[in-house]
């Protein structure tokens, strides 16, 4: 579906090129007529000025949507397909061993901003600008403090278990 879509989107968006392409030789021909009447002496420098400049911004916004267009009709499929094939991936290491590939695929869901809890991992409510009830800076303690605190209440276990909670 995301592929017919793209298609979809790729067919408008070339109509859409196509119509600003004619738009812009027209302009191309506004500024080649605005040149000839200045070389011949028929329209004034100053007013010469102010119409090419008015044309070639016109000219360059034009351009500008072309270019961002193409820009934007790309950039989302592939993100999306990889996405796609990450979600389904992601049973298969739940149940793998491999603690690295739950920390990568955590990581990636959640972000950087991880907190530990009663042996849990659990994102951080707010986001980056937000100071929350997990934040260390509302509970007054240092973040020196917080890792002493958290080697303190590290046991002999496996570090499996301490890092992910088995049914």
């Amino acid at each position: 579906m995301a592929e017919k879509d793209f298609k979809n989107s790729a067919q408008s968006n070339s109509a859409f090129v196509e119509e600003t392409k004619k738009d812009i030789l027209k302009i191309n021909s506004k500024l080649e007529r605005l040149l000839n009447g200045y070389l011949d002496q028929v329209i004034e420098q100053d007013i010469y000025r102010v119409e090419k400049g008015k044309l070639l911004f016109t000219k360059k916004s034009l351009e500008a949507k072309i270019s961002s267009l193409f820009q934007k009709q790309n950039n989302w499929l592939e993100p999306f397909q990889n996405w796609i094939k990450d979600a389904q991936n992601i049973s298969g290491i739940a149940r793998d061993i491999d603690l690295f590939a739950k920390k990568v695929c955590a990581k990636e869901i959640f972000g950087s901003n991880l907190l530990l809890g009663e042996k849990t991992v659990r994102p951080a409510e707010g986001g980056a600008g937000f100071r929350t009830q997990n934040s260390l800076a509302k509970t007054g303690e240092t973040a020196w403090a917080a890792l002493c605190a958290a080697h303190s209440l590290v046991r002999s276990e496996p570090i499996g278990s301490v890092l992910v909670q088995y049914p």
